[in-house]
């Protein structure tokens, strides 16, 4: 033990979540020391004497069985929602953290932060998982209408992916509360110190790759040596699924367009705004039938309502009217900043989404006059 290493859990203690065995684990990803969670408890012990730290909380535990327990990788996939409810972001209303989780590694595929828990916000993040990972064999989740949706059915059925839903009032059953558990512990006392979106972001990408790096309880008696989410799960892979058909799953619901030097994309005659910061960028538009959302690397820009109706038999559906909602602020800052915002100074004249003409027919051009021929047929033979 030197003065470094004390330093570095003297800083790390400054959340009082952490508890002996993550800051162990934070020890041994960042700095490659090893020392037992014992030691590193005793010099905790020290510093809250010395600097007047608080200590970690506990709460009383009870092991229940687990019915979704996996015993091979990619076997079952969790996935939840959970509310972030402090925070100094100047928006209404509660965040969302939406994850999935490898039961088996316990390792977190996919996970976003957003302001909306609907179904706009889900699937990017079920689209995420299984275009890196491929499709589990049960997916489970609690009653949420999110993960109930006709559309998340369609999904479900297009991918031959077995879905199950927790007993209602037993939130033991689902295994990611285990990893929101720890991700309260690792990263609530950032979230609510964050004062930017782009520092809510930068914060959950740190725990989310702390989390899978880091050692984990459950994989503390593996002999194989591998004792992080990342090292159990490895290379291996679910049903990966063709492109072709990924994209077919999510036919009606993703589209990818590119922004054009205003930040705005088409779609079914209709030009939508994203962000200006993003021109020539691809985005995913998710449609759904009442909302329409842009986003870009797993990160909302823009939602609006709309009225869609999905076409049948293979044609194309109809989007009949679309109202703006509101812009989200992003991680990708304008590549130089404005003098004034276009809302504070054209309010409601600045449209975000405007109807346009159908694309007109293509009309084929005939020559005027026939071509003259080089010489006259009788001569010629």
């Amino acid at each position: 033990m030197d003065l470094a290493t004390m330093d570095f859990i003297r800083r790390t203690q400054e959340n009082p979540e952490l508890g002996a065995f993550r800051i162990h684990a934070a020890l041994e990803q960042k700095r490659g020391v090893e020392i037992s969670a014992r030691t590193v408890g005793r010099i905790m012990a020290v510093h809250r004497n010395l600097y007047g730290l608080e200590k970690p909380k506990r709460s009383p535990h009870q092991k229940k069985r687990m019915p979704f327990e996996a015993k091979r990788r990619h076997q079952v996939w969790t996935a939840d929602v959970r509310y972030i409810k402090k925070h100094r972001l100047p928006l209404e209303g509660y965040l969302y953290v939406i994850s999935i989780l490898e039961n088996y590694s316990r390792m977190i595929l996919a996970s976003t932060v957003c302001p909306k828990q609907d179904l706009n916000s889900f699937l990017p993040v079920l689209y995420s998982a299984i275009q890196r990972y491929g499709s589990p064999e049960t997916f489970v989740t609690d009653s949420g209408c999110v993960f109930l949706a006709n559309r998340a059915q369609e999904i479900y059925e297009a991918l031959n992916v077995d879905k199950i839903e927790i007993e209602k009032g037993k939130p033991w059953q689902s295994s990611i509360e285990t990893a929101f558990n720890i991700q309260r512990k690792m990263a609530d006392y950032h979230f609510a110190r964050a004062e930017s979106w782009q520092e809510l972001v930068d914060a959950h990408e740190r725990w989310m790759a702390d989390y899978n790096a880091q050692r984990h309880w459950a994989h503390r008696h593996r002999e194989d040596g591998r004792k992080s989410p990342e090292a159990v799960l490895g290379f291996c892979t679910g049903v990966l699924c063709h492109p072709e058909d990924l994209k077919r799953a999510f036919f009606e619901t993703r589209y990818v367009r590119v922004l054009d030097a205003l930040g705005y994309t088409r779609l079914m005659h209709w030009r939508i705004f994203g962000y200006e910061g993003l021109a020539k960028t691809d985005v995913a538009l998710w449609l759904g039938s009442d909302a329409l959302s842009v986003e870009h690397a797993g990160e909302p820009l823009s939602r609006y309502e709309v009225e869609y109706r999905p076409g049948s038999a293979g044609a194309a559906g109809e989007l009949r009217s679309v109202r703006f909602l509101e812009l989200f602020e992003t991680a990708h800052p304008l590549a130089q900043l404005k003098l004034f915002g276009l809302q504070e100074v054209l309010g409601d004249g600045w449209l975000k989404a405007l109807k346009l003409d159908g694309y007109a027919p293509r009309q084929f051009r005939y020559p005027e006059a026939l071509q003259q021929v080089l010489f006259p047929y009788m001569e010629a033979i």
